[in-house]
């Protein structure tokens, strides 16, 4: 039908994660020119358990699956199966990033031209108000059997393509088919045309669903590739998977350059707390270390807030109170540094007060708790230890200007930083943020290689 040898393909798995979660049924249609279809399907037993709620949608219990083969005992067979096909199926993604991590798995790589019918279906008419399989079932009049089951949702994708290939003229239906098969695949919401109408340049992009509050954004060199790649790869997590269920929009804004648009994006993101940037979220306070040379002791003090005059003594700065302990655990390990005496592992109140700590047990530790090493040794090398983490001097007399064009559009943007910190168009410098720190850093010391950016040491005023 639209290759010499097609399958249509679906799997009912125990959830949306190709990493996390497993496949419990396969089934196929399969049409090769000059023969009569057959159809090949197996229960599989996955390596979690079925949850209640998948159970429920498809009917597959853990018991009908407990004497089934794993997929490693039908890996072979599949792949057979598949070698030379075209693999057809609904919302193809999903079953194509299931069965490649499942023969990863396994040790073997799994490559088939895969096709995707909603993709066909709005490439075929633009103007569908849905391409889910439900509505497809509608508009086509097909009958419906043993939905939510493999094979049955695979016979119900073959009578789709059935359908499809008596509905339009040949020529048109195999140049859709061409179309789709080279292009990133869209979610099932977004327009086919989506990637024509975004710009190549740099900037932010901004992902919506039903409401105006984002899903998520990001910031890219070329738009329009950086884009693409969230559609083109396998849907590698959970997150990723429900993403692409909600998404209905993209909107972006085109900027200067990467460093605009890191700076946008810290900003949007910052100020809009899309549901899906995890990482840039600011989900706890951010601190850094103190070391106290007086008492001898770490302090953690929050790093947002500050004003540019007291970022001198400060460690860091991490993401929050918990990543500054890990850290300083990481180095107490690697410098043999003391767990009590660093605050990391705390004293019973009956404990004897030179009680050794839990490094020293396993050889980790100098004897600083034990008195064995002496406070100010221990002290020397803790400041060692922290030297590379601390914030690094403002490397120039005063303020410095940022320009950065971009010779393709033209497009300009200036950023006036003064001690790590950005000033506003009024002069005033703002509170000092980790990530826009982070940002900035390697333009202002020279370590951005290729950049369009200029720095520009400004007169003192």
């Amino acid at each position: 039908m639209f290759a010499p040898y097609t399958v249509f393909l679906d799997l009912e798995t125990t959830g949306l994660s190709p990493r996390d979660d497993g496949i419990t049924e396969i089934g196929a249609v399969i049409l090769r020119a000059g023969e009569q279809p057959r159809e090949w399907s197996t229960l599989v037993k996955p390596p979690l358990a079925i949850p209640p709620e998948i159970a429920a949608l498809t009917g597959i219990t853990n018991e009908m699956v407990r004497d089934a083969p794993r997929f490693a005992d039908v890996a072979q067979a599949l792949a057979e199966l598949l070698e030379g096909a075209v693999l057809v199926a609904h919302n193809a993604r999903f079953d194509y990033a299931f069965l490649k991590q499942a023969f990863a798995r396994e040790g073997l790589a799994f490559f088939v031209p895969t096709l995707c019918t909603a993709r066909l279906a709005r490439e075929l008419e633009p103007d569908l108000e849905s391409a889910g399989l439900d509505a497809l079932i509608g508009r086509y009049r097909l009958a419906e059997a043993d939905r939510h089951r493999a094979l049955g949702d695979a016979r119900i994708t073959h009578a789709l393509g059935r359908a499809m290939a008596r509905e339009f003229e040949a020529e048109e239906l195999e140049a859709a088919v061409k179309r789709v098969l080279r292009r990133p695949s869209l979610p099932k919401h977004l327009p086919v045309d989506t990637l024509v109408n975004i710009p190549d340049g740099p900037g932010v992009y901004l992902f919506y669903g039903l409401n105006a509050h984002p899903l998520y954004i990001g910031k890219a060199k070329s738009l329009r590739e950086r884009i693409g790649s969230h559609f083109s790869g396998d849907w590698m997590s959970e997150r990723g998977a429900r993403l692409s269920e909600e998404l209905r929009r993209i909107e972006w804004i085109e900027t200067a350059g990467e460093l605009s648009a890191l700076l946008l994006e810290a900003e949007l993101v910052r100020d809009r707390l899309p549901s899906h940037n995890v990482l840039l979220r600011r989900r706890t306070e951010p601190v850094a270390i103190v070391l106290n040379h007086e008492t001898r002791s770490i302090e953690y003090r929050p790093a947002s807030g500050l004003d540019h005059t007291q970022l001198a003594d400060l460690h860091g700065p991490y993401s929050s109170r918990a990543s500054a302990r890990s850290t300083l655990t990481a180095l107490a390990d690697e410098y043999h540094l003391c767990l009590k005496t660093l605050g990391l592992e705390r004293r019973r109140k009956d404990e004897a007060p030179h009680a050794s700590c839990f490094a020293w047990q396993v050889r980790r530790c100098l004897g600083a708790c034990r008195g064995e090493e002496s406070v100010e040794a221990h002290w020397a090398r803790v400041t060692e230890a922290l030297a590379p983490a601390r914030m690094p001097p403002w490397p120039h007399a005063g303020r410095v200007e940022l320009v950065e064009r971009d010779p393709a559009s033209g497009r300009e943007a200036r950023f006036v930083v003064n001690h790590w910190c950005l000033v506003s168009p009024s002069g005033a410098v703002q509170e000092f943020d980790r990530e826009i720190f982070r940002v900035l850093r390697p333009y202002i010391e020279g370590r951005k290689r290729k950049s369009l950016v200029q720095v520009r040491v400004l007169p003192a005023d």
